[in-house]
């Protein structure tokens, strides 16, 4: 498997200034948990079709970041 690393950007125009980068499993973690977190919070409207929509991404990004960022340590990305 590649190793996945994450990126800081700056926007400018379609793809943004790269920054940093990390393949620090700890900051991976951190990151993936914001990420769900934010989209569960979207996912908690009281509008049905947004949140029927935030539902649908949220399980999307669950199971991409699993595959790419897995929970423990003893995963890819173990030092």
């Amino acid at each position: 498997m590649s190793t996945v690393i994450l990126t800081l950007q700056l926007p400018r125009g379609g793809r943004g200034i790269p920054v940093a980068t990390t393949a620090d499993p700890k900051v991976l973690r951190y990151f993936k948990e914001v990420v769900l977190r934010e989209w569960a919070a979207k996912a908690d409207t009281t509008d049905e079709i947004e949140a029927v929509l935030a539902r649908l991404e949220l399980e999307r990004l669950q199971k991409a970041l699993d595959t790419l960022i897995p929970n423990t340590p003893e995963g890819y990305y173990a030092k």
